[in-house]
C-alpha cells in the first residue's frame, strides 16, 4: 500500500476555505506534523475500492490543501467508514461540504 489514493476511482470537490475553529484543530491534530501549516483549504473528495470484480466501496476524505495542491495526501485530517453505494458516499461529501463551509469540521470524530 502507498498511502496515496487511488486515483483511478478518486473525485473531488471544489477546494473550501478553513474556518479559524477548523484551523486550530487541525494544528492541534497535526501536532509536530509541519507538512500542514501552509493549508488553507479543504479538500473532500470521495475513493472508490474494488471489493469485488465491478463492486466497489467508497469513502469520503478530507485532506488539507493550499489553493494550489494537496499537503499531504498520506495522511487525510478524515476517513470516513466506506459506504458500498457511491450515492451515500456522495451524499455524506455534501454533509461533510456544509461542515466545512460552516467551520464545524473539528467536530467530527
Amino acid at each position: 500500500m502507498s498511502g496515496y489514493p487511488n486515483m483511478r476511482e478518486f473525485y473531488q470537490k471544489g477546494l473550501i476555505l478553513i474556518g479559524e475553529n477548523d484551523r486550530a484543530a487541525l494544528m492541534q491534530k497535526s501536532g509536530e506534523n509541519t507538512s500542514h501549516e501552509g493549508s488553507t483549504h479543504w479538500l473532500i473528495a470521495m475513493e472508490g475500492s474494488e471489493k469485488q470484480p465491478d463492486i466497489y466501496q467508497w469513502k469520503v476524505l478530507i485532506y488539507p490543501s493550499d489553493s494550489k495542491k494537496v499537503n499531504c495526501y498520506k495522511s487525510p485530517y478524515f476517513s470516513s467508514q466506506h459506504f458500498s453505494s457511491i450515492h451515500d458516499a456522495i451524499n455524506y461529501s455534501n454533509e461533510l461540504s456544509q461542515k466545512a463551509r460552516e467551520d464545524q469540521l473539528n467536530t467530527l470524530e
